[in-house]
């Protein structure tokens, strides 16, 4: 049914015009003339939408009439022309969908009655539905079904920008999904660019002050023993920064391992401390240890960058390797765990909220046997995030290039940055190309970080 022909089955249903749909709505009357008879026919979310929708329902309450808000919303919202839907808009939200709740192909496929090839091509942009109305109340019914739990319903919330408590009311939550797919752009090309410059402009020696070969490891004998237990932001300050002194001071050169989904909060935020904390890491890369990093890629983006941001220094010394978990290790509460030759420190912290943390960090040598096994556990499940090559690995880096040969690799300088330029093969890998201080290649996998890098380098052209 057209959205014609739906507004005149609700003038018939209220028994009025369409002078009285004028009138309540302020369009004029040609307006409303244009819409009945097929020749024009509102944006979805566009003020004149709303407007209709606002005026049914309130003829609907002057005429005693049992409709409801949402029903109108929904019916006239289904009746809009899909020409009148953006499509680079569906596909970027529709991309965002798959990544951020880890949507199965094949389950979607199997639910939505479309082939799972179909729905891949979908994705790239290389097909489009040829009812692409159905499409998306499919597609909406699947989220609605398989997205209701308390916790889906907060990862849904986050991601269609709403409170989980609009999602409670079925009607409701098929309302705003099918807004938010057809009409919400984001565009993230500032943080995007903030992290980029940030990878352009960074000189590591000149962000510690000192010239790397010159950070002198001190060989003090080890301060902490034995165990505590701290609480808080200013709990988790001194927790890392006795994490990190014992570490140091210790003999021992086992690899370090990183894994951290709390918020960035205070700490997070705290330049002095942030400055401290990646001196003592350059320190312990000075010393030779390596580092095993699990970042969490279920943050938004935005939150994502800015903790990628702040390992840039210890990415540059090239004596890391990143991972990530395909599912998080707790749905209940953000964690943390941090374990060295000498030393571990496991955390934890209700809901996002770091004023409610505890950190217990130890060097008794029956935990610390335990929680290296739960890190050597957790790495063993972790996937890699990207690869980083070295000057020094340019053999390596030129035969991973040439298992690509027969790939078309654009390789883009953009007049942004001065220090990188980019490598794209597109929706395989993007590699940022760091030039000096110090020269890097960053092989970007996961589409997560890939694609909004792609996007925006695509876009500047």
């Amino acid at each position: 049914m057209s959205f014609g022909e739906q507004l005149n089955k609700y003038i018939q249903i209220l028994n009025c015009n369409s002078k009285d749909i004028s009138r309540v709505s302020g369009l004029s009357p040609a307006i409303i003339s244009r819409y009945l008879n097929g020749k024009r026919t509102p944006k979805l979310n566009s003020t004149y939408f709303s407007r209709i929708v606002d005026a049914i329902y309130s003829i609907s309450i002057q005429k005693k009439v049992n409709l409801k808000k949402e029903n109108i919303y929904n019916e006239l919202a289904s009746s809009i022309s899909t020409a009148e839907i953006n499509y680079d808009i569906f596909i970027s939200n529709f991309n965002t969908l798959l990544i951020e709740l880890k949507f199965n192909l094949s389950d979607l496929a199997t639910s939505i009655g479309y082939d799972t090839s179909f729905i891949s091509r979908i994705k790239n942009k290389d097909r489009k539905p040829a009812d692409l109305e159905s499409f998306i109340d499919k597609l909406c019914e699947y989220v609605v079904e398989n997205y209701k739990n308390e916790n889906d319903l907060q990862t849904v919330a986050a991601v269609i920008k709403c409170s989980t408590v609009d999602l409670k009311d079925e009607s409701s939550y098929k309302k705003i999904f099918i807004n938010w797919i057809t009409s919400y752009r984001e565009s993230k090309n500032g943080i995007i660019k903030d992290f980029l410059t940030s990878l352009d402009n960074f000189n590591l020696n000149d962000y510690i002050g000192t010239d790397f070969s010159k950070v002198k490891v001190p060989t003090s004998p080890v301060i902490f023993k034995s165990s505590k237990t701290l609480f808080g932001s200013e709990g988790r300050k001194q927790a890392e920064g006795e994490f990190l002194k014992t570490t140091l001071l210790s003999k021992s050169k086992e690899s370090i391992f990183f894994y951290n989904d709390f918020p960035i909060s205070e700490a997070g935020k705290d330049e002095d401390f942030k400055k401290k904390w990646i001196l003592a890491i350059t320190m312990l890369l000075k010393k030779g240890l390596h580092l095993n990093i699990v970042h969490n890629i279920n943050r938004p983006i935005d939150e994502m960058l800015l903790g990628l941001q702040s390992w840039i220094p210890v990415y540059m010394t090239g004596s890391i390797s990143p991972f990530y978990f395909k599912n998080p290790p707790s749905n209940l509460f953000n964690v943390a765990h941090c374990t060295s030759g000498s030393v571990a420190l496991s955390s934890e912290c209700i809901n996002n909220n770091e004023h409610e943390s505890r950190f217990y960090i130890t060097t008794k040598k029956d935990e610390l046997v335990y929680e290296k096994k739960k890190s050597e556990y957790l790495l063993s499940i972790a996937k890699p995030l990207m690869e980083i090559y070295k000057e020094a690995d340019a053999k390596r880096y030129n035969e991973f290039i040439g298992t690509f040969k027969n790939d078309k690799i654009e390789t883009i300088e953009e007049s942004t940055f001065k220090n990188i330029d980019f490598s794209i093969n597109k929706g395989k890998w993007v590699i940022i190309n760091k030039k000096n201080s110090p020269e890097m290649h960053f092989v970007i996998f996961h589409e997560k970080l890939r694609k909004p890098i792609e996007n925006f380098i695509l876009e500047e052209q």
